[in-house]
Parts: structure tokens; C-alpha cells; sequence
């Protein structure tokens, strides 16, 4: 397949699999080890995952501006980010040396699924300024075990943000918008790995835009299969998924 046809095939990938609870990690690993992906992958996943988290920033607008006004919030969103952040620099060598074995990231894909499986029957009473700050903590270890590629990031942040007593209409802002910073910090420090020598060419910004575009998608219909309490589907495909990749892989 042609690179620049794969870099936006990988965009879409990206867009979709970034939201919904599939772990977009785990979906271009074992895509790019497929269809042999001769590219920087370090470099184009930063890429993907900065227009990724752009489509956050839209989508999220309105609510990000009410998380800014309120200390509370802001509180917790900081709280949740120390956890996150210290469980991804301690997992950051075990990542890199399975970042691209498909037969792991099978195995995350299942854990994934079971977690999942939860979110449909969970149901939190509380709103997100009601929760005490510790639980702002348990959401953040969720998201910190999230950067092993195949464990979903948002489908671990929705089961802990339920888990933790959040209200499901305020779960969804409050798993996206928690992981502003940690996705920001991530992406800086693999830049940093990468360096400033990489080429960058026109696909890369086509690949970037079909990933924000897909995004928008992916979040509205993240939102809608929460209150249709419709993550079932998404266990089941990543089971599926889980032994196409260790049949295939």
C-alpha cells in the first residue's frame, strides 16, 4: 500500500479508535506491523494524537471553559494527572519493548473487553463537583495503566469515572477533558525521543486531519453509546479482534 494512502488510513484508525474504548494504541500497532508501516511510528502516533487531543479542545469546548472556573475542578483534574503521569514514566520501558508485539497487545485488547463489559451496568449518582478529591486519584491510576498499548484509555477512564460515583452525563466530560494534560505531556516527551529531524511531509498533515475529523465522529458516538449503556459492543469486538491478532499475528 502506498505510504501516504496508509498515513491517512492510520489518521482514520486514529480518530475512531482514540474515543472509543478500543485503544487506539493497540489498533496502530498491530495495523502498522500488517501493512508494514515503513514510516517513524514514534513520530506519526504524536502526530495522530495531536489532532486527536485538537478534537478534544472542539468538541469539549464549552465544558473545558466551565472546568477552568471552577478550583474544585481543576483541583481534580490535577490530581487525577499525578497518578497518570507517575505510572506512565515507571511503565515507559515495558511500553517501548511491547509497543509493537501484536500477541501482547491481544492480550490488553481482552482485558479491555472485560472492563468494558462493566461500564453498561455501573451507574454513578454523584456530579463531579460532589466526589471527594482520593477519587480524582483512583480515576488518574486508571488512566496511568492506559499507556500499555491495548488497554483503552478512555474505556478505563469511563469505568473508573462511574466507578468513582460520577454521574454518567458528567462521566464522559469529565474522562476526556482529565486527560488533556496527560496525553499533552506524553506526546511532548515522545517528541522529545523523536527529535526535530524528522521529516515531515504533506501526508502527515492529511493523516492528521482525517484523525481530527474521525475524532468528532468518534466522540458523539462515544457519548451516545454511554447513555444507550451500548459499551457491550465494543467487548465484543475487541474479543474478536483479540484472536484475529493472535490467529494472524
Amino acid at each position: 500500500m502506498n505510504e501516504g494512502v496508509l498515513k491517512i488510513l492510520l489518521g482514520v484508525v486514529q480518530g475512531l479508535t482514540e474515543f472509543l474504548p478500543v485503544s487506539s494504541s493497540g489498533h496502530l500497532a498491530v495495523l502498522q506491523d500488517w501493512l508494514n508501516f515503513r514510516g517513524n511510528r514514534l513520530f506519526f502516533d504524536v502526530l495522530l494524537h495531536l489532532a486527536t487531543l485538537l478534537a478534544v479542545f472542539v468538541y469539549f469546548r464549552e465544558d473545558i471553559l466551565r472546568y477552568i472556573s471552577s478550583k474544585k475542578r481543576l483541583l481534580l483534574i490535577i490530581l487525577a494527572t499525578i497518578p497518570t503521569g507517575i505510572i506512565g514514566l515507571a511503565l515507559k520501558p515495558f511500553v517501548e519493548g511491547v509497543l509493537y508485539k501484536p500477541a501482547l497487545v491481544a492480550v490488553m485488547f481482552v482485558i479491555t473487553a472485560l472492563v468494558v463489559f462493566f461500564v453498561d451496568v455501573l451507574e454513578g449518582t454523584e456530579g463531579v463537583d460532589e466526589i471527594p478529591f482520593w477519587r480524582a486519584l483512583v480515576v488518574g491510576v486508571f488512566q496511568g495503566l492506559a499507556v500499555v498499548p491495548g488497554l483503552s484509555r478512555s474505556g478505563l477512564t469511563i469505568f473508573a469515572s462511574l466507578w468513582a460515583g460520577i454521574k454518567r452525563e458528567e462521566a464522559a466530560p469529565f474522562s476526556f477533558i482529565v486527560a488533556i494534560p496527560a496525553i499533552a505531556g506524553a506526546n511532548f516527551l515522545e517528541f522529545l525521543d523523536v527529535g526535530s529531524s524528522v521529516a515531515f511531509d504533506v501526508y502527515d498533515i492529511l493523516g492528521m486531519a482525517a484523525a481530527f475529523l474521525t475524532g468528532l465522529l468518534a466522540l458523539k458516538l462515544f457519548v451516545g453509546f454511554l447513555n444507550r449503556r451500548s459499551f457491550k459492543f465494543f467487548g465484543l469486538y475487541l474479543l474478536a479482534l483479540a484472536v484475529l491478532v493472535f490467529v494472524f499475528g
